[in-house]
């Protein structure tokens, strides 16, 4: 006579388990368990098995190997192939979580029927879990149990054609770039990309989970987690104007820098130095500007009702202003109109102007082209330059971007910017996160003063000192040469193209010309 012990028995795809089975005892292994596969492989029972083992054992035999190796759990079933491909379906959908299920006693409807309940706990990769309760039917055909198939015995809600499905809820945050893909390491140089990833901080949030019912396209959530949303901060870098400026520095052998800025909104798009300029950044090294200050004091001269744009001023090729002796780069006019004196850079023109301001005339107006101004911005640490109060020698040589006036190419490229808008700059390098602060900032220039100017820089590229670049359409800036001592000078160029405005520098390049090479190569890449 067959004796059968039932007893509550805890199932699991990661536990080994043991179902006294009467005539028919087998030692039965998850699917986790390292002896199931190196000791002992699984195989379905035999038909003679079979027809000596209960519905519980069944029952047993097909939980035991639902999710653990479905292809043993299906054969248990009345429809082998439906239950192991909705089983494999569940188990690649539901990734790594683990299934346990414990079986309460048989309750017998009939001598073929009978209903076992289970109580099914999934443990997901989170930790979390996810608990219900199902109901297998077996049926007895014979001498032979099977268990009834349909979805339900899944997860009761399951229908065919659906899976259960654990899935994260990510959270949306990150630092992107201005193209909308996420900002990658080496696309910006090295020393930026640091200062960005640290004043950003961990911007992703964190991610949640749900788990559900996936049919077709459709998901229907049972449990989850919503995730907690990060910031999503855009670094205004153009890769394109990025790249090209990256290339146009990296082409020199001398240390250079470029950065550009998008004149409407101050948006950085581009900030490149290459290895040679070492020790300092673009956005603080500081320079003497050379003849690009005289953006400012054509403005300040402009304003102060000194000169106007027509008028006819001295350009000797030399001449002594107060103790200082001026010169220009081997040229030497009896008199200019004073737009060609800018196009043509005449020190002695400036020099002379530069005398006859008062002495915060110069600070005063290079801080509404926000040089000398300072602004708090997040993703990195700036100094745009300094422009002190000054008369005297002094002042002449400060009107000419030599004497104590420095600069670094950020001040330079927001000059250019100002120009070109028309407004105060408000430089920001991440959009979305904290605003730039302004600290110490001023008024744009007024437009009389603005609109003649952009006609002298335009002027200093179709017929002036950067005559080179003609051929560059729209192109609008202001040459610069600034001694740097020992017999050094630095080059300089300082534009704008459309709504694009940026500064070139180029250290101890000698002239201006290395600038203008590398201008060309940035706005032509």
């Amino acid at each position: 006579m067959e004796q059968k012990t039932r007893r509550w028995i805890l199932i699991g795809g990661a536990l080994a388990t043991a179902t006294t089975l009467g005539v028919a005892s087998a030692l039965l292994f998850s699917s986790d368990d390292p002896a199931a596969s190196t000791e002992r492989p699984r195989r379905p029972p035999t038909q003679e098995q079979q027809k000596a083992v209960g519905p519980s054992d069944v029952a047993s035999l097909f939980v035991n190997n639902m999710f653990g190796e479905p292809t043993a759990a299906a054969p248990h079933t009345d429809a082998p192939n439906p239950a192991v491909n909705a089983l494999i379906a569940t188990k690649s959908a539901m990734g790594a979580s683990t299934y346990k299920a414990t079986l309460a006693p048989e309750t017998t409807v009939d001598a073929t029927t009978t209903d076992i309940p289970a109580s099914v706990t999934w443990t997901l990769p989170n930790q979390a879990t996810l608990k219900y309760d199902v109901k297998l039917t077996l049926r007895r055909t014979g001498d032979e149990w099977k268990v009834h198939w349909t979805p339900t015995v899944i997860h009761p809600q399951l229908t065919e054609d659906a899976t259960l499905t654990y899935r994260p809820a990510l959270a949306d945050g990150a630092l992107l770039g201005r193209d909308g893909k996420p900002l990658v390491q080496g696309t910006i140089p090295d020393g930026l990309y640091k200062a960005i990833t640290g004043q950003a901080g961990d911007v992703k949030g964190t991610d949640g989970w749900e788990v559900g019912i996936t049919k077709g396209t459709a998901f229907t959530p049972l449990d989850g987690k919503k995730p907690e949303q990060g910031q999503k901060i855009t670094v205004t870098l153009d890769p394109a104007r990025q790249a090209a400026a990256q290339a146009a520095v990296d082409a020199l052998p001398q240390g250079a820098a470029i950065v550009a800025i998008e004149a409407s909104t101050s948006e950085i798009l581009a900030v490149a130095q290459n290895k040679t300029l070492s020790g300092t950044n673009p956005f603080v090294g500081r320079y003497a500007p050379g003849s690009t200050m005289k953006i400012v004091t054509a403005a300040a001269a402009l304003n102060a009702g000194l000169t106007s744009p027509n008028a006819a001023l001295p350009c000797p090729a030399t001449a002594t202003i107060g103790t200082r002796t001026i010169k220009n780069a081997d040229f030497g006019h009896e008199s200019l109109p004073f737009h060609t004196a800018f196009a043509v850079s005449c020190n002695t023109t400036f020099g002379s102007l530069g005398s006859k301001l008062p002495p915060n005339a110069l600070p005063d107006m290079a801080k509404r082209f926000g040089l000398g101004a300072d602004w708090t911005i997040a993703g990195a640490d700036t100094n745009t330059g300094k422009v002190p109060p000054a008369s005297g020698d002094q002042q002449v040589e400060n009107s000419f971007g030599q004497g104590n006036v420095v600069a670094s190419p950020f001040g330079m490229a927001l000059v250019a910017a100002t120009v070109v808008s028309g407004k105060q700059p408000t430089p920001t390098l991440m959009r979305g996160g904290k605003p730039s602060t302004p600290n110490d900032v001023a008024a744009a220039p007024p437009a009389a003063v603005l609109q003649p100017l952009r006609a002298m820089m335009r002027e200093v590229v179709t017929g002036g000192t950067a005559k080179q670049l003609a051929g560059i359409p729209g192109l609008a800036g202001k040459t610069g040469t600034a001694e740097a001592g020992g017999g050094t000078a630095h080059g300089w160029f300082v534009g704008y193209q459309g709504n694009v405005a940026f500064a070139v520098f180029v250290e101890n390049a000698g002239s201006s010309q290395s600038a203008l090479t590398a201008t060309a190569a940035f706005l032509k890449g």
